[in-house]
């Protein structure tokens, strides 16, 4: 930059004395060496003072710099995931339309008439169902509100030991579960089988009084 701006400094001689050997023009091309050799003087001083500068750095820093290694924390080294694309077929693999059936009568498969459902009907609110593996409570909740008329208003899910999936559906304090139940027919589902058993009391005086009140509905 500052070569440059000694030569735009540089005045142009008169058209007089371009031609003619004169004083003046002896005392001009004096002058235009002068300041061009004080310039070119200039630049390499600053391109010697640049040059040192990096070797300081470079002396500083040392030639082999120490290289920042990326920490490993665990012990499997697995690939990075890239970026996978769709296959675009340009010739149909399959020549029908396959259709939607995960809809919501696969996915509540039955409600649940067992005297523990029962008894969950009556003093939780909840509504017991046995549902599909693979959904999940979302999926459930909107079930129940296509099927049943009602919004849930939390669902639990548990697996059993046998592998079937169940589903403890909480019913809001504005509805009963039992009117529900009635509606869907878990109640009449309750079998005179737990009379005929003697060994259990408890169980079978619940389920005479589920039957007598299944009399008076």
């Amino acid at each position: 930059g500052q070569f440059c701006f000694f030569f735009l400094m540089i005045r142009r001689p008169p058209r007089s004395t371009q031609g003619v050997s004169s004083a003046a023009s002896d005392v001009y091309k004096r002058q235009v060496s002068t300041q061009s050799t004080w310039g070119l003087f200039i630049y390499q001083g600053k391109m010697q003072q640049d040059k040192a500068k990096k070797v300081k750095k470079a002396v500083k820093k040392g030639v082999k710099a120490i290289r920042k290694h990326k920490v490993w924390t665990k012990v499997a080294f697995r690939r990075p995931k890239t970026k996978t694309q769709l296959v675009k077929h340009k010739v149909k693999t399959v020549s029908y339309q396959k259709f939607q059936t995960y809809d919501k009568y696969a996915i509540i498969k039955h409600p649940l008439s067992s005297e523990s459902a029962i008894r969950t009907i009556e003093d939780n609110n909840t509504l017991v169902f046995i549902v599909d593996m693979n959904a999940n409570k979302n999926q459930i909740k909107t079930a129940c509100e296509q099927l049943y008329s009602f919004k849930p208003v939390k669902v639990n899910t548990l697996i059993r030991p046998d592998g079937i999936k169940k589903a403890y559906v909480k019913v809001p304090k504005e509805q009963e579960a039992l009117e529900i139940a009635n509606k869907i027919g878990i109640m009449q589902c309750l079998s005179l089988i737990h009379i005929s058993e003697p060994t259990r009391p408890l169980y079978i005086s619940y389920a005479v009084f589920c039957l007598k009140k299944k009399k008076t509905i």
